[in-house]
Order: C-alpha cells, then structure tokens, then sequence
C-alpha cells in the first residue's frame, strides 16, 4: 500500500476481509483469496451485472488507488461530512419516533431551540430537510456518495423550498 496507513486482515469464510485505513478514511474489501497477492501480481475484480455497475466501478478505483497510487483527497469536505453526520442522526432520531421538535433539539441544542425555534424559522427548514434528505439517501440516494456524486440530492429541494414550506 502506498504512503502512511494501517491494514488489517481478516480470514472468513468467503474470503479476506482488508480494510485500508487513512487517518479518518476506510476502505473495507472482500478478496476471494486466502491472501493478498504480492505487489506486482494482478488482481480479479468481479463486477454483478444484476446489481448497479458504477458503485462497483468506483470501489474497485478506490481499491487501486489504495493499494498502489498516491493518497486521492478526502472523499468529504469537513462540512460535507458534518451535514452528512446531520442527515443521518436527524434520520435515526425521526425513524425513533422522535417528533420534529425532539429531532431538532438533539441536534442543534436546547440554546439555539429557544431561540429559533417558531413556525416559520430557518431552523425548522433545515431540520425538515436533513430527514427529507436522509430518506433520499434511505432509499437509494446512498448510491450516489459511492460514486463521488454528492451534492444536493435529485427530488430533495434545499429549506424552505419544499411543497407546503
């Protein structure tokens, strides 16, 4: 493996669970082998044709680049790995059961609630954006942080943008 970083290895019964780790980044593989091969030796990705072929194309980039070339930049900006933190933790809390106030205070503190907290309040927007985002990503939109695509979301309008805000 090229430059700083850990891997470890794990046999199972399928075969040898890699995982590549660089500082906060991790790349998690399954090789159909009882071992690496050594540098220089060529290895077989396998790609399903019944499953969705650039998420796979893109891990199997990813896995040359790890294992040869220079370290890529981080896949996420700082804030794009805190929105996206965001977006799931206003998921979990929301498929918990949690209403939409509940979701926002555990997100953003009891403080900036008493202070923004009203109907028509951007923080309400946002909160209710992060959940719609968060069931885009539930249900497919997962696919496109795979492959590098990770803007705003297709079908999921920006706060205070949505039907009925």
């Amino acid at each position: 493996m090229a430059g700083p970083g850990r891997r470890s290895m794990l046999p199972t019964p399928d075969g040898l669970y890699v995982v590549i780790a660089d500082g906060p980044r991790e790349r998690r593989f399954l090789v159909l082998a009882s071992d690496l091969p050594a540098p220089g030796v060529p290895l077989l990705a396998t790609v399903a044709f019944d499953a969705p072929l650039a998420p796979q194309v893109a891990g199997i980039e990813r896995l040359g680049r790890a294992l040869s070339g220079p370290e890529p930049p981080a896949d996420l900006t700082a804030y794009q790995a805190a929105m996206l933190r965001r977006v799931l933790q206003g998921l979990d809390a929301t498929l918990a059961g949690a209403s939409l106030r509940d979701t926002a205070t555990a997100l953003y503190g009891e403080r900036r609630m008493s202070e923004d907290w009203f109907r028509a309040s951007p923080l309400r927007d946002r909160v209710r954006y992060l959940i719609r985002r968060g069931r885009q990503l539930m249900t497919g939109g997962y696919r496109d942080l795979l492959v590098g695509r990770i803007g705003r979301l297709p079908g999921v309008p920006p706060p205070g943008e949505g039907p009925g805000e």
